[in-house]
C-alpha cells in the first residue's frame, strides 16, 4: 500500500507533514502512524479498565502475526500494532484490524483514556517533539510547559565540527582511490561525518546546521578527488622527474587541462555526487525532520 493511500474512505484524516492519519473506530480514537525509516505502519489507539485482568495484551498475543502484522503490544494504556508495509496491504485491512481491537475493547469494558495521566477523558492527536500520539488536553499543555530549553548552537564550532568530520570522507575516498576504485559510499560516509561533526562540536544540529554540512559535504569530496589526484601525480612522475609532493599538487591545474585526465575525474566526480545524493537522501530528510520537530508540542486533531 503506498503510504495512507485510500485512507480516506474509512473516514480518516492524514496529516502528510507529520506522516500520520487518524480517526474514531467505535468509541475509540486511532493514530496511523507512518514510519518511513522503517517502511511500517503502526496503529496506536490509548483506553483502560479499572479492573485490568490481562485480557486485551492476551487478545493482542492471538492477533493473526501473519501477512502483515509484525509484532503487537499493550502497556501503559497504549494499544499498539505494528504492520508491515505490504504491497498486498489495504486501507480495508488496516479498518478491520482497528474495528476488531475497538469491538474486543468495547465488550470487555475498556474505555478510552490518556496515555499520560490515565484519566478517562476525550483525547487529541498530537505532536511531541516529532513522535505522534495521543493525549488529553491538560497533558498537552503541561508537556508544552515542560518541554527543556533547546541548547544553544555553536556555529562556529558547528562549522569547525563538519569540516574534521569531513576529513575521514576524505581519508576514505583517498585510500580507495589509491586501490584503484572509485567507492560512491565513501559519498555516504562524508555526509554522515559532517552532520555528526557539526553536532558534536556546535552542540546540536539545527536547519541552518543541515546545510552548512551538506555544503561541506559536496565541497570536500571535491577536494578528496583533488587530493587523490595530487598522489598520484607524484607516485607516477615524483621518482622519475625528482618532483616534490607540493610540486605535484601545484601541477593539478595544468592536468586538468588534459581532455583524457579531465574526463575521469569528472566520471568519478559524477559517480560520487550522485551516490551522495541518493544515498543520503533518506537520512538528510530525516535529520531535517528532527530539528524541525525538536522542542515543538502541537496539536494535530
Amino acid at each position: 500500500m503506498k503510504k495512507f493511500e485510500g485512507i480516506e474512505q474509512i473516514g480518516f484524516t492524514v496529516n502528510k507533514a507529520h506522516n500520520v492519519a487518524f480517526g474514531t473506530v467505535g468509541e475509540y480514537k486511532f493514530i496511523i502512524n507512518f514510519l518511513p525509516q522503517q517502511r511500517q505502519y503502526s496503529i496506536i489507539a490509548t483506553m483502560k479498565n479499572d479492573n485490568e485482568t490481562g485480557v486485551l495484551s492476551q487478545y493482542l498475543e492471538t492477533m493473526d502475526k501473519g501477512q502483515f502484522i509484525n509484532w503487537t503490544h499493550y502497556k501503559d494504556h497504549a494499544v499498539i500494532v505494528n504492520l508491515k508495509n505490504d504491497k498486498n496491504l489495504t486501507v480495508w485491512d488496516l479498518d478491520k484490524i482497528m474495528k476488531e481491537i475497538a469491538g474486543f475493547a468495547s465488550q470487555n469494558g475498556y474505555v478510552q483514556c490518556c496515555r499520560h495521566c490515565g484519566q478517562e477523558t476525550p483525547i487529541d492527536v498530537c505532536s511531541i517533539n516529532g513522535y505522534n500520539d495521543l493525549s488529553c488536553p491538560n497533558c498537552l499543555g503541561q508537556l508544552a510547559e515542560n518541554q527543556p530549553k533547546l541548547k544553544e548552537v555553536n556555529l562556529p564550532l558547528g562549522i569547525v565540527g563538519a569540516l574534521a568530520g569531513s576529513l575521514i570522507g576524505v581519508l576514505v575516498w583517498v585510500i580507495i582511490y589509491k586501490m584503484g576504485f572509485v567507492a560512491g559510499i565513501t559519498g555516504f560516509i562524508m555526509s554522515v561525518c559532517c552532520f555528526k561533526g557539526y553536532e558534536m562540536l556546535g552542540g546540536r544540529i539545527d536547519k541552518k546546521g543541515v546545510w552548512i554540512a551538506v555544503a561541506i559535504a559536496i565541497v570536500m569530496l571535491g577536494a578528496a578527488e583533488l587530493i587523490s589526484v595530487g598522489l598520484e601525480i607524484y607516485d607516477v612522475f615524483g621518482e622519475m622527474y625528482g618532483i616534490s609532493m607540493a610540486d605535484a599538487f601545484r601541477a593539478i591545474p595544468a592536468f586538468l587541462e588534459e581532455p583524457e585526465i579531465m574526463g575521469p575525474i569528472v566520471k568519478d566526480l559524477l559517480f560520487g555526487y550522485v551516490f551522495m545524493a541518493a544515498a543520503s537522501f533518506s537520512y538528510i530528510k530525516n535529520i531535517n525532520r528532527t530539528v524541525s520537530t525538536d522542542g515543538v508540542v502541537e496539536r494535530l486533531g
